[in-house]
This record gives structure tokens, sequence and C-alpha cells, in this order.
């Protein structure tokens, strides 16, 4: 659990991720609008999918990706933090990006940034009285788009290099189908009844952010049918949310006004250049940056106290794992065997 993965060269990738970052926030904010630059960013993740793909292939399927995204925050959006409709649509978020991120092989982050991206809409569209921020759901799914186009063209510029184009044709294409496997469907399963229930728990127990809950219900049983490697990634989530959230409420302190939005800029994209540099090696080691990441893009524009906002993230995120730990226990019970 602690071991180091075998990895290949990720420098490529967290550059490209962080160039993605730093525009999409940077740009905005030397204009003055540092808020817009943040709404824009939960679209400029979408540059992290189909990474171990050809660029040719990313050119083509990207787009199918980022539709998917916005769907997301645009359903998320539409719910405007109704205490009943959110939490029923962030699990058919969460169960649809599931279906299609492991039908189509599409690969990590799979269902993750759908599932965040519609739980961070729905808390910006919601009305004050639902803890809301109150942001026209235009506005907010109009910078998600930006971001993924801006995304989009990080990820398709260095085609414009020959020597690149030339590597890029030796590297196969693989056809765009649907299947899911045996595996692939007890994943699927795993996830229909964890989302349900954390969506139901998070709205019963009155969680400002329930969407964490759900999220971290999807990181831990998205990765695979191997109960061993849900329960690993399971520790892996909460102890890097502990540290992590740790991590955040150093760096909110780092970049609260008056401090220049661009100084924040630069923060995510650290973070992003980051998070991709070891996020296969060490899920656990990759969640220090992750949590901090994901807390300032969603709070940073928020008067929330940094430590209440840490606080009730690893109580969610503990919540989720929990609930993720509990599923995969029933289920070995189901197959008529206890749990190891």
């Amino acid at each position: 659990m602690v071991r180091p993965s075998p990895s290949p060269p990720r420098l490529a990738i967290a550059v490209q991720a962080a160039i993605a970052m730093l525009l999409t926030v940077g740009v905005p904010a030397a204009a003055g609008r540092i808020d817009l630059g943040l709404l824009a960013s939960t679209g400029a993740l979408s540059a992290l999918y189909l990474s171990a793909r050809s660029r040719r292939e990313r050119v083509r399927r990207l787009p199918l990706v980022q539709l998917g995204l916005l769907a997301a925050i645009a359903a998320g959006a539409a719910t405007r933090g109704d205490p009943v409709a959110a939490p029923i649509v962030l699990a058919l978020v969460a169960i649809g990006a599931v279906v299609l991120s492991v039908g189509t092989a599409v690969g990590p982050p799979g269902a993750l940034f759908p599932v965040l991206g519609a739980g961070v809409a729905s808390r910006l569209c919601g009305a004050p009285e639902h803890g809301g921020d109150g942001l026209d759901p235009l506005l907010v799914l109009g910078c998600a788009a930006a971001g993924a186009v801006l995304a989009y063209l990080v990820v398709v510029a260095p085609l414009v290099l020959p020597a690149l184009r030339r590597r890029d044709r030796d590297i196969p294409i693989a056809p765009l189908r649907f299947r899911l496997d045996r595996g692939g469907r007890l994943v699927v399963v795993r996830v229909v009844v964890a989302a349900a229930v954390a969506a139901v728990l998070a709205a019963l127990l009155g969680l400002d952010r329930g969407y964490w809950v759900v999220v971290a219900v999807v990181a831990v049983l998205q990765s695979g049918p191997g109960r061993r490697v849900s329960g690993i990634r399971a520790a892996h989530r909460t102890l890097g949310t502990v540290v992590g959230a740790g991590v955040f409420v150093l760096l909110a302190a780092l970049v609260a006004p008056p401090v220049p939005g661009l100084v924040l800029a630069v923060v995510l994209a650290l973070l992003q250049f980051g998070t991709e540099l070891v996020v296969v090696a060490h899920y656990g080691a990759a969640l220090v940056l992750i949590t901090p990441l994901a807390l300032l893009i969603a709070e940073a524009g928020s008067a929330g106290d940094p430590w209440t906002i840490a606080g009730e993230r690893v109580l969610d995120t503990a919540i989720g794992c929990a609930v993720a730990l509990v599923v995969l226990v029933g289920d070995r019970l189901v197959e008529g065997r206890p749990p190891a």
C-alpha cells in the first residue's frame, strides 16, 4: 500500500495538464476575472482524458468525452442545488458516467470528473437558502465549455510538429466500441448501489457538499472489479485526503485576497502538474495534491472558512469510502463466501 507502483513516464502528460490549467485560469485572472477562470477549470480537466492514446485518436474522441462532461455539468446546474433533485441527479450522473467510461474503456480519470462537475455546478447554481452561490446555469456551463475548448487546443497543438506527427502515426488507433465484460458489469452494479446509497445518505445527513461522498464512492469503485485494489484505493483516498486537506488550508491562506489571481493560477497549475506526475505510481500521494486542487477550484471564490471546508471534505470522503467498502463486503457475502 505504501510502495509506489511501476509507472510509465508521465512528464509530457503532466506538462500538458499544467499548461491547460494555467491558461484556463491565468488568462481570465490577468483580465481581473479569476472567478470566470475557476468556472472554466472544470472543463479544462478534460485535458487529462485519453492520455495514453495517440494524438490522432484524441483529436477524434476527446470531444465526445468533453460533451459527456459538459452534459453532466449541465445536469448538475439544472438542479440549482435543490435538496431533492440534486442528489437524485448526482446519483444518475455517477451511474451513467461509470457505464459509459467502463463500457468504452476511456481510462482514467473515468467517471470522476463528470460527478465532480455535476456536484460543483449544482452547488454554484444553488439558491443561497440551499447553501449555493446563486450563479446563472448558463454562465457555469458556458465557462466550462470554454475551458474544454482550450484544453482540446492544448492537447492537439503538438501535432503541428512534423516529428511528433510521424511518431504518432506508428501508434494504432483502437476501434471505438461499447462492451461491458463480466468485470465491467460488476463495477457498474457496485457503483449503482453505492452511488444511490451515498446520495441518499448525504441528503439525510444534510451535508453541505454531499457530492464529495458520491465522488469518493466512484473514485474507489471504478478502479476495477478487484476487491483488494478497491480496498487499498479507499485507504489511499482517505489518508491522502486528510493530508491534502491540511495542504489546502495552508494554500488557501497563501492565495487569499489581496494576492493577485495569477498566483492562484500558478498554484493550481503546479498542483495539476504534480498530480499527473505521481497519480499512477501512488494514488495516495496524488490525493495529497488532488485534494487542495479540487478544493481551491470549488471554494476559492467562497467566503467559507478553510478549516471548516477541510474538515467537511475529510468527513465526506470518509463516509464515501465507508459506503464503498460496505458495498464490497456485501458483494462478497452475496457470492456466498465470508469476507476475507
